[in-house]
């Protein structure tokens, strides 16, 4: 569509953020930025509605001065002799505008880079109703369409469905667009992080916090009475152990339940029948879909839960979809669906719709691609700051494609002094929960700042990073990871419920003393909820951590971690593991004896 009017902003001073704001503003109003020269930035639209959006810039930059033409060089000359806040039009304009706007005519006034003198009008209000331009419509992602239909398909035939496709290839978007196609079914949607480290039942925990409307309630004593309210509207038949198991379960008992006096084989059975029964009812008033995003890096403690779940949901019309990088997921019973790479030619049709410009690109995906496009805006802006200060350019603008770490790293750079925000949200983890994260990156506005910077995604009331594999760069840039760790580590010892994360970052922060006395304490943590093999995980860890580590191995932790391998075997009613592990033990405390 042909562009019709330019309007001129000459405005001194701004910083770069102010610029690009400025920029984005105008942008996201149908302007497209043609011509940055020093203190001037020059749109072009064919909108005349765009005069509108100047009296709400007026108000965020009252030093502003615009100009509005048909002609390039008539609106640059108009903002230059505007004064503060003042809206200039040229006489071809006048006709067009006298019904939509208060005019005033200031005469026959000289324009630089023009030899006669032409009659300007000042805007002064609009004359009725404001009509703003259209926002403008931002580049659809790529459409999924053969996939979805192809996994729409095979769901009518198996409710238990597992999405596998190479890291980056776009399986979170086409979830997303997938979702977007079932109305007629409300979604459970949960991932799991490979970062800080696998947490023990985690996925399930939060699926079952969905299905019971727990999402954004804080208070332990409103989270009680919500339960409540929701076990008895399901119409649960043992609505009494249910409670209870479910509070067991989610960890919302202050004392000794009635469940922890029960064996832990006989705890698991209970928690587990009373998830399936919720989850079963709700999908009685609603068919449901759980979602269940990178299972390869699943915990195995959750992995065992839904393996016992499928059967007994299988005849209830819940579906199952999992994702993951492959396809071998300790889960049996999937029938697999291959999530094809993109078409290329998309791909550079997709790149050239974003950025206006056609470039052959290198065998890649969608991951790739999108932080390109990225890094193409944010040093299109920089360049254009560049011009705005006066700094003047031999060539235009154009930028390479490059590997994915390159482009990543260049895109940090840029960040210049929020790059530590982004490298304390890497840090914490994949996935953020402001309401957990510590420190002075705790504003939302934060979070905002790198959605809108394609870092993060909005993930319910949490933030995600766009791909593990993006994670992963950034993480690897951190310089003083070790000392950041040992903080993390020391923000979470204090926080009940986080012995996993509080392990994982002292051995990363290379702590092994206190690695190990916090993987004891998750592995009893763990147990509680009924965790058996990520309790067995858990001692294990440590038991690896002290052979590698002979400083840490004092006899007192051997035993405690022989103990508690044994007593986890002896609960699962496996004597000859939890002989064993008695053995080590006994054969620990001869030791002490004999010193």
């Amino acid at each position: 569509m042909t562009m019709d009017y330019f309007v001129s902003i000459l405005v001194r001073e701004l910083t770069e953020d102010k610029f690009k704001d400025l920029v984005k503003l105008l942008e996201k109003f149908s302007t497209l930025i043609v011509q940055v020269e020093k203190d001037t930035i020059v749109g072009q639209t064919n909108d005349l509605n765009a005069v509108y959006y100047m009296f709400k810039l007026k108000e965020i930059y009252p030093e502003a001065r615009f100009g509005f033409s048909q002609y390039l060089g008539l609106a640059k000359g108009l903002s230059k002799i505007a004064n503060f806040g003042e809206i200039l039009i040229s006489e071809e304009m006048e006709p067009k505008m006298i019904e939509l706007f208060q005019l005033t005519s200031l005469g026959m006034l000289s324009i630089e880079g023009m030899k006669s003198q032409i009659l300007v009008c000042r805007v002064d209000v609009p004359a009725g109703e404001k009509k703003f331009p259209q926002p403008r419509a931002l580049v659809s992602p790529i459409k999924y369409a053969r996939s979805i239909e192809g996994l729409k398909n095979l769901l009518s035939v198996s409710k238990t469905v597992l999405v596998y496709g190479a890291a980056g290839i776009g399986k979170t978007v086409f979830i997303d667009q997938l979702i977007e196609e079932l109305p007629d079914r409300q979604v459970f949607r949960t991932c799991c992080p490979s970062y800080p480290a696998q947490q023990p039942l985690r996925a399930i925990l939060e699926i079952c916090s969905q299905v019971l409307g727990l999402t954004g309630i804080k208070s332990i004593d409103e989270r009680h009475q919500h339960i409540s309210r929701r076990l008895k509207s399901l119409g649960i038949k043992d609505i009494g152990t249910t409670y209870l198991a479910i509070l067991d379960f989610l960890g919302l008992e202050d004392e000794e339940s009635i469940l922890e006096k029960l064996d832990v084989k006989t705890r698991q059975e209970i928690i587990i029948k009373s998830v399936v029964e919720v989850l079963r009812l709700a999908s009685w008033e609603k068919p449901a879909v759980v979602i269940i995003e990178d299972i390869d890096t699943m915990d195995v403690s959750s992995a065992g839960f839904i393996q016992s779940m499928l059967p007994q949901l299988l005849d209830e019309g819940v579906v199952f979809i999992f994702t993951s990088c492959r396809v071998q997921v300790g889960i049996a019973g999937l029938r697999e669906y291959e999530f094809s790479e993109i078409d290329h030619k998309e791909l550079e049709n997709y790149v050239e719709k974003s950025i206006g410009e056609r470039i052959n690109l290198p065998p890649t995906g969608p991951l790739h691609v999108s932080q390109y496009i990225s890094l193409y805006q944010e040093e299109k802006q920089a360049y254009s700051f560049n011009q705005y200060r006066g700094e003047m350019s031999l060539v235009n603008f154009s930028l390479p494609f490059a590997d994915f770490k390159s482009i990543v790293k260049r895109r940090v750079e840029l960040l210049n002094e929020r790059k530590d925000a982004l490298y304390a949200l890497a840090m914490f983890g994949i996935e953020i929960d402001p309401q957990e994260f510590p420190g002075e990156y705790k504003e939302l506005q934060r979070f905002e700042y790198f959605v809108d910077k394609n870092y993060l995604k909005k993930y319910g009331t949490k933030y995600i990073f766009v791909s593990s594999l993006l994670h992963e760069a950034l993480y690897e840039m951190i310089p003083d990871r070790e000392s950041r760790h040992a903080r993390n580590a020391d923000y979470y010892r204090r926080l009940e419920g986080y012995e996993g994360q509080t392990a994982f970052h002292y051995l990363r922060s290379a702590n092994y003393k206190k690695a190990v006395e916090y993987l004891l304490k998750a592995a009893k943590a763990v147990l509680k909820k009924g965790a058996c093999s990520s309790g067995i995980a858990y001692y294990e860890q440590a038991l690896d951590l002290c052979r590698r580590q002979k400083e840490v191995a004092d006899l007192e932790i051997l035993v405690a971690i022989n103990e508690g391998l044994a007593d986890i075997y002896r609960a699962l009613g496996d004597e000859e593991k939890a002989l064993k592990y008695y053995k080590v033990v006994l054969d620990s405390y001869k030791e002490i004896l004999r010193e």
